[in-house]
């Protein structure tokens, strides 16, 4: 279910609708929760499962990382969190191609017996979820943040719907307050989350896909294309892979704005950077600034 399809559109106005015509604050949350692993489940309903084991799982660790003062035991509850979210990052994104590598290899020395390739789908977004989940215990190991006490509140900030396909990667500290806090209806924010929204859908749909119209035959069959339309295919490249991930990124900032929501930017005009450490931090900024507080 894309931000762009229809589909979507006719989801997001049925939450929408009911999650503001509810007066209860914690009926809307597990509205948005429910809402959240319905869209997940509609891409697989296994994948739905897997994540709300995981999520669970991460609960109850950050929980017992937080009641313990035993620093060899906080580090190995730590470690179980850190490393079983990596494992199910490693295995969904890279198993096939683990086999598929060790399948060439073994040719390579004459051997005859082939592996079995895996029918690994990968899970759409588990590269934000697992990342949100470790900050989520690293955090709660510095004392940066006290451990969620509500599984459904954890729940949903983990799978909240609109950062799920393309960010941006949510801190614990900045999104797990706004759960707690109750919503009041805002014009003005309905309006601020429809522009965004409508942005991201003009980038996508508007620029990306008309890039790629462009670029896709020239890199398929690059040799039968003039060296100024090959250089021409690079830039419509470039804006297209901007504007794809730029675009979902204001689709996802613009749903949540009209949740009553806010989550942060993730590009400043990264094409306007003076150098590539200036163009790192304009791009993927919510990735970036991960990698720099957790590694």
């Amino acid at each position: 279910m894309l931000f762009c399809s229809e589909k979507f559109l006719v989801f997001f106005t049925l939450v929408f609708a009911l999650y503001w015509a509810m007066p209860w604050h914690r009926v809307r949350i597990y509205l948005l929760l429910a809402a959240s692993f319905y869209f997940y489940a509609s891409w697989n309903q296994w994948l739905a499962l897997i994540i709300g084991v995981s999520t669970t799982i991460d609960y109850f660790v950050a929980r017992g990382i937080a009641a313990s003062e035993d620093p060899r035991r906080r580090k190995l509850l730590l470690s179980i969190t850190v490393v079983g979210n990596l494992s199910l990052l490693c295995y969904f994104k890279y198993a096939n191609f683990f086999l598929h590598s060790v399948e060439q290899t073994l040719q390579a020395m004459g051997a005859t017996s082939s592996l079995p390739v895996l029918q690994v789908i990968l899970p759409i977004g588990i590269s934000f979820y697992t990342f949100e989940a470790i900050n989520y215990g690293v955090d709660v190991y510095r004392r940066h943040v006290p451990a969620e006490r509500s599984l459904a509140h954890f729940m949903l900030f983990i799978t909240f719907f609109p950062h799920l396909v393309a960010g941006p990667i949510v801190r614990a500290r900045d999104f797990l307050p706004q759960i707690n806090r109750r919503k009041q209806w805002d014009w003005a924010r309905l309006q601020l989350g429809a522009q965004f929204f409508l942005m991201g859908l003009f980038k996508k749909l508007a620029v990306a896909d008309r890039m790629a119209m462009f670029a896709d035959p020239v890199f398929a069959n690059p040799e039968q294309y003039r060296t100024t339309a090959v250089w021409l295919a690079v830039l419509a490249y470039a804006l297209q892979i901007y504007c794809d991930f730029s675009g979902y990124t204001d689709m996802a900032l613009g749903t949540a704005h009209m949740l009553g929501f806010k989550l942060a930017q993730n590009f400043n005009m990264p094409y306007a950077s003076a150098n590539i450490s200036e163009f790192w931090r304009r791009w993927h900024i919510s990735l970036s600034s991960w990698l720099r507080d957790y590694l």
